[in-house]
């Protein structure tokens, strides 16, 4: 089964670190096929029985109604729980979060919610941030502008 590995890049100021959402918004393309499903939701807290399985998936579809194949997403491998700056301004390269066991299911893009946790480097926590676009906020106790902006994304 193909493995999609899911990676990231931003820059930030005064962001001590970024701790990713347990449910990722993806688009979808059948396996060797052009059938495309956008905005499709993976959560780790979801998991339905396979077909013909012992196994479970987090994700399950057909393509069509004559399919007799399920096809599914599982999180595989959580490889990084939380983005890390360094000395609180800038993400170096593109940082591996979570690998995707796929069959059937090719994930060709993803797409920040607003669902990401940011710390500032005084330690405040900022909870529901949106990263689908640039951020920013005030972290008032330690006197600091904190902000998150050039958000990239791949699937490797």
């Amino acid at each position: 089964m193909p493995l999609f590995t899911l990676k990231m890049q931003m820059e930030g100021e005064n962001v001590e670190f970024v701790k990713p959402p347990q449910v990722w918004c993806l688009d979808v393309q059948q396996s060797g096929g052009s059938e495309v499903r956008e905005k499709i939701y993976v959560s780790m807290d979801e998991e339905h029985e396979v077909d013909n399985s012992r196994g479970t998936a987090n994700f399950v579809m057909k393509w069509s109604k004559q399919d007799r194949k399920q096809s599914y997403i599982k999180v595989a491998k959580i490889i990084s729980p939380s983005v890390k700056f360094v000395d609180g301004s800038e993400l170096s390269c593109m940082e591996a979060l979570v690998e995707f066991d796929c069959r059937g299911i090719d994930i060709i893009k993803y797409h920040p919610q607003d669902d990401f946790t940011v710390v500032s480097t005084g330690g405040a926590t900022f909870e529901e941030v949106d990263l689908s676009e640039e951020w920013a906020d005030y972290d008032e106790k330690n006197d600091l502008s904190v902000t998150i902006m050039s958000v990239t994304s791949s699937i490797d």
